[in-house]
């Protein structure tokens, strides 16, 4: 039998306590209680606490005895965004209802202008220079040199100096070899005589020693010491970027294994440890703008620091593909860690386009089939609302597995046909993918081919300042980002090749000629042919050369070794 009478209001507490505990649930309640009847026996009509600061604690038993009602008030307060429900204030981000409408999103094509230029045909070396310019070469060579006096030391670097080090390190990328200075060591597996005869191993080391960009200037900013480089880049980089209407935004990792605050590790990526930076980019992989995380303090528009960490990387991007003033919309693809609501209203109102994959507590409480009842549905199954107001769709569709995905730009017509293997009938079976879903996959992987073609023919020499892999990464970014304008201007080279003729130009151009002088041999040299003792004969030479074991001058030497030996160190010389 139903029990009709009130609630107490200890009852009510008792609910109310368990509910916050169990569900995401911000709303304001009001308890209403009754007043308790007149005690005659009861001397005073004071409660236990003090009136100015009355909780739950110090009411009296009469009182939590009492029938009671609840109210609830307000909106469901939830953060939509990355980051925790509560700002830096302290106060809890109230998230705005949305009336949803059971229909596809109807936006009007776009008409995408023609703007491309005429092909350019330029050398691999001019395309490079189009970003390490004179610009960048200067702030090398003055910040090195400033660095270099500040330690009592010549401040000579000069600029053929820096580019053909540069040039150097580049060859490091496709020519790896575990130490530097190997390249110069006197052995023929591994003496690269591109590198040693242009530049003296003690030269490369002392510019190596004192590269530097900056100097701990900005204390907020945790990559001070770099700031100016990148900077300086991303300003190429957007200026001679293919103008393009899709562009996807996401993280890359910089491979570093040392101690810094910054470093992440994140599982599954395939360069765990290493510093993260947000990247925008094309299709393709050309790399607009860049730019390291450092957490609370990542150089995002301050402006948008409300909205959470993933929607101010990708607002202040779209604020960058704003300022090249094409007044073009743009479309900017993202997955689940960057969208949400608020996002897609505030890209909406820049004018420009967006897609991304959600994450279900960001709908906004779209009223979207549960993913447990749409896994019983066909493979290819689709449930999708779009806001009253026509701005966005939210669809959730049934692949592998269940996933939803958001856009202010397209939506789920014109359906494409997709190729997927079937577990179940052991064969590939062809379901309809929304168009939204296929926009998605086509763009989103501009960042992750970008990684790609760079860590193939990474800078493979190594420092130990924290900052060596930033600027060696940069230096990369800048020859892959030549190789894509050389590309899209119908280069026949593939990137391999492309990297060794930028290498040789920069070598070749910026080498001193100074003859080099004597020079130990290796102390691998013949180290095992020598004790053999196979054909090995003493032959006379017509010029004096120095005894490989006394080293003295001599007249003879080893067929075999082709080396200098005298008589008498012969025989020890080979034992």
């Amino acid at each position: 039998m139903a029990n009709d009478r009130p609630l107490a209001a200890h009852e009510i507490l008792d609910a109310l306590e368990n509910v916050s505990d169990n569900e995401e649930d911000y709303r304001e309640r009001l308890i209403c209680i009754l007043p308790p009847p007149v005690d005659p026996d009861c001397l005073t009509d004071e409660d236990s606490g003090e009136e100015d600061n009355v909780t739950l604690n110090n009411l009296p038993r009469n009182i939590l005895l009492q029938p009671a009602e609840v109210m609830i008030q307000g909106q469901i307060m939830v953060s939509d965004t990355e980051e925790e429900p509560s700002d830096s204030t302290g106060r809890t981000k109230r998230r705005r209802t949305y009336a949803w409408r059971k229909r596809d999103l109807a936006k009007n094509p776009v008409n995408w202008p023609d703007v491309q230029g005429a092909c350019q045909d330029k050398r691999p070396i001019e395309w490079f220079e189009n970003f390490l310019d004179e610009d960048v070469i200067s702030l090398l060579v003055s910040e090195s040199n400033k660095y270099a006096v500040k330690k009592n030391l010549p401040g000579d670097i000069t600029t053929e100096d820096m580019k053909c080090f540069i040039g150097i390190l580049l060859v490091s990328g496709y020519s790896w070899l575990p130490r530097r200075r190997i390249y110069w060591e006197n052995s023929p597996d591994t003496k690269n005589e591109l590198i040693s005869s242009a530049m003296t191993r003690d030269r490369f080391d002392f510019i190596f020693r004192h590269l530097h960009v900056n100097d701990n200037l900005d204390l907020q900013d945790k990559y001070t010491k770099v700031r100016p480089l990148v900077t300086l880049l991303n300003k190429k980089f957007l200026e001679f970027s293919p103008l393009e209407e899709h562009y996807s935004v996401d993280e890359a990792m910089i491979p570093y294994y040392g101690r810094h605050g910054c470093k992440q590790h994140i599982k599954g990526k395939p360069i765990r440890y290493g510093f993260k930076a947000w990247v925008g980019a094309t299709r393709l992989g050309y790399v607009l703008w860049m730019e390291p995380y450092q957490g609370a303090t990542t150089m995002c528009n301050p402006i948008y620091k409300e909205l959470g960490l993933g929607a101010s990387v990708v607002l202040t991007f779209c604020d960058v593909l704003i300022s090249r003033g094409f007044d073009l919309p743009y479309h900017v693809v993202f997955d689940n860690f960057f969208t949400g609501t608020p996002l897609l209203e505030e890209i909406t109102k820049k004018g420009l386009r967006c897609t991304g994959t959600v994450r279900e507590n960001r709908t906004s409480s779209c009223p979207l089939i549960t993913s447990k009842l749409l896994k019983k549905k066909e493979r290819g199954a689709v449930d999708y609302r779009t806001t009253h107001d026509n701005t966005f769709i939210i669809a959730k569709w049934h692949d592998n597995n269940i996933f939803s995905i958001a856009s202010n730009a397209v939506g789920i017509n014109p359906k494409q046909s997709a190729k997927r293997f079937s577990q179940s009938e052991k064969r590939n079976i062809v379901i309809e993918e929304p168009h939204m879903v296929s926009i998605y996959n086509k763009y989103m992987g501009g960042v992750d081919r970008s990684d790609e073609n760079i860590s193939h023919y990474r800078i493979g020499i190594r420092g130990k300042k924290w900052y060596m892999p930033l600027l060696t990464h940069m230096i990369d970014l800048a020859e892959h980002n030549a190789w894509q304008l050389y590309k899209i201007n119908h280069g026949k080279l593939d990137h391999l090749g492309f990297c060794r003729r930028v290498a040789i130009a920069l070598i070749e151009s910026n080498r001193k000629n100074a003859k080099r002088g004597p020079s130990r041999p290796s102390h691998h040299e013949h180290a095992d042919s020598r004790k053999d003792q196979m054909n090995h004969l003493v032959i006379p030479q017509s010029k004096q050369t120095h005894c490989r074991q006394c080293h003295k001058e001599c007249l003879t030497r080893c067929k075999k070794c082709d080396v200098g030996v005298c008589v008498k160190c012969f025989e020890t010389y080979h034992s």
